[in-house]
C-alpha cells in the first residue's frame, strides 16, 4: 500500500512538471535573429521597437531569448546608463614674459579695479638682465564661468633642445591676481610619436576658479601655449534620453470636446508633451489617465502649456505616474485656446525610458529574440549588474513564429497545483483510514 502511495505522488509531480514546461519559439508571435560580432560571455543591444508593439504584458514578460538548440537563454532588461557630456569652454589666455617679481626687482603684476579687475604686467627696470623673448607663463581668466571646474585642456606645442615634446608645469590659482596658491604642484604635458600618445589635460581640484597661472618647470620653454579650455563639472543628469512616442488617437472628441488617446507601449510613461499645429500657441489643458478602460480617470495635470516661437512642441511635463500598471488610456481637455488651433490635430507624445536587452552567451548561436505571447508564463529575468562588460549584438529582419495565434490568451487553465495538492491530501487521508482499519482489525483478532 505504501508503495502505491509513493507512486501516485511521483505521478502527480510529473504532471505538474509537464504543465510548467519551458516555452518554445512557436509560443511567440514573432522572432528576430540576433547577430553577434565577436565571442563574448554576454551581449547587449537596444530593445527593438517591434517588441513593444507586440508585447502583451506591461513588464514585457512575454519575451525570451533562445539559442541554436531552442533552449531559453537568461536575459535582463536594462536601463541605459545616463550619459553626462562635458563641453569644454574656451578661456582667455594672457602670456607673460620670463622673469618674476622675486627674480627681477620691480617686475610683477598690477591690478586696476576702476571698472572691474584688469591685469597689467609691470616691466622690470632697464638694469635688470634681459630675459629671452617670448611668453613663459600664462594667466587663464575663468571669471565668466559660474560653475566648478575639474580641469583645463591645453593646446600646447613645445619641444626641448634635446628634441623631447615634454613639459612639466605647475598650476597656481588666485582670486585677485595678487595672492596665489598652488593647486597642482606638477603635471606633465606629453606628446609622443606624431600625436599618437598625448597628454594635454591638467586635472584640477573640483571647485570654482577666477584666475589660473600656468608655470613651466623648464626655464627654457617659450611661447608654448596656443589656447586653453576649461572643463566644467559634468551635470549629474536625470537619466538617459527618453524615447518619445505619439499616442494613438481614439475616435472623435467626446461631447465635452475631450480628446482620447491610447498608449501603444505597455510601459509606464515618465513625461508627456503636446505637438500643436504651429508655434506660438498658448493653451490651458487638463490631462487625465487610467490603466484600464473601465477605471475612473485620474487627473495628472491642469495648467497652461505653450509652444515656442520656432517649435510647435510644448515643454515637457511629468506624468505623475511612475508605478505599475502602466496607464494606457489618456484624455486631454482643452479648457481655453482651442480656437487658435484650427483643423489640425493635437498630438499627445509620451516619453519612455529606453531599454536595452542583455543576454548571456549560453549555448551556441545564432540566438533568437522571441516576443508576443498570450500563453508564455512571465519571464525570469536576472539582475543587469550580473553582465558587466557586454559585447554588442545586431538585429536581423524579423520573421513570423507562431503568428497571431500565439497572441491569443490561453483558455482558463485548470488549477493543476490545487488539484494535485488536494489529491495528495485525500490520498494521505485514505491511507490513514486504511491503516486505522487494519490496526482495529488486528486488535479484534
Amino acid at each position: 500500500m505504501r508503495g502505491r502511495f509513493v507512486g501516485l505522488v511521483m505521478l502527480a509531480l510529473g504532471l505538474a512538471e509537464t504543465v510548467m514546461a519551458a516555452p518554445v519559439p512557436e509560443d511567440f508571435a514573432e522572432g528576430i535573429p540576433l547577430e553577434t560580432s565577436a565571442p563574448a560571455s554576454a551581449y547587449r543591444l537596444p530593445l527593438p521597437e517591434t517588441v513593444y508593439a507586440l508585447s502583451t504584458r506591461d513588464d514585457l514578460g512575454d519575451l525570451r531569448v533562445f539559442n541554436r538548440d531552442g533552449q531559453v537563454v537568461q536575459h535582463a532588461l536594462c536601463t541605459p546608463p545616463a550619459t553626462s557630456t562635458v563641453t569644454a569652454r574656451p578661456l582667455p589666455v594672457h602670456g607673460l614674459p620670463a622673469g618674476r617679481a622675486d627674480q627681477a626687482a620691480g617686475a610683477g603684476l598690477s591690478i586696476e579695479t576702476a571698472d572691474g579687475l584688469r591685469m597689467r604686467w609691470r616691466e622690470a627696470p632697464s638694469q635688470a638682465p634681459e630675459p629671452a623673448s617670448g611668453s613663459f607663463e600664462y594667466i587663464l581668466d575663468a571669471r565668466d564661468l559660474d560653475t566648478e571646474l575639474t580641469g583645463v585642456r591645453l593646446d600646447w606645442h613645445w619641444r626641448s633642445p634635446e628634441g623631447r615634446a615634454e613639459l612639466p608645469i605647475r598650476v597656481d590659482a588666485s582670486d585677485d591676481l595678487d595672492q596665489w596658491r598652488t593647486v597642482v604642484s606638477r603635471s606633465t604635458l606629453l606628446r609622443v610619436q606624431d600625436d599618437t600618445l598625448e597628454v594635454a589635460t591638467v586635472t584640477l581640484p573640483q571647485r570654482r576658479y577666477r584666475f589660473l597661472r600656468l608655470i613651466p618647470l623648464d626655464e627654457r620653454a617659450r611661447d608654448w601655449l596656443r589656447g586653453a579650455s576649461a572643463l566644467p563639472r559634468p551635470d549629474a543628469g536625470d537619466g538617459p534620453a527618453l524615447d518619445w512616442v505619439a499616442a494613438a488617437r481614439m475616435g472623435e472628441p467626446d461631447a465635452d470636446g475631450a480628446l482620447r488617446f491610447h498608449a501603444e507601449r505597455p510601459l509606464t510613461a515618465r513625461q508627456w508633451r503636446l505637438r500643436l499645429p504651429g508655434p506660438n500657441r498658448v493653451l490651458r489643458v487638463e490631462l487625465s489617465s487610467r490603466a484600464d478602460a473601465e477605471d475612473s480617470w485620474r487627473r495628472r495635470f491642469q495648467s497652461t502649456v505653450a509652444s515656442g516661437p520656432d517649435n510647435p512642441v510644448t515643454g515637457t511635463q511629468p506624468t505623475g505616474s511612475t508605478t505599475s500598471p502602466a496607464d494606457r488610456f489618456w484624455r486631454l481637455r482643452i479648457l481655453s485656446g482651442a480656437e487658435s488651433l484650427g483643423p489640425e490635430p493635437v498630438i499627445l507624445e509620451l516619453g519612455y525610458v529606453p531599454l536595452d536587452l542583455a543576454f548571456l552567451a549560453q549555448g551556441e548561436g545564432p540566438f533568437l529574440l522571441a516576443y508576443g505571447s498570450g500563453t508564455a508564463p512571465p519571464a525570469q529575468v536576472i539582475d543587469c549588474a550580473r553582465f558587466g562588460e557586454a559585447a554588442a549584438a545586431r538585429v536581423r529582419p524579423a520573421r513570423v513564429l507562431g503568428g497571431d495565434a500565439a497572441l491569443r490568451p490561453a483558455p482558463e487553465p485548470l488549477p493543476t497545483r490545487r488539484i494535485v495538492l488536494w489529491g495528495i491530501l485525500l490520498l494521505g487521508a485514505a491511507l490513514v483510514v486504511v491503516m486505522a482499519l487494519g490496526l482495529l482489525r488486528k486488535m479484534r483478532d
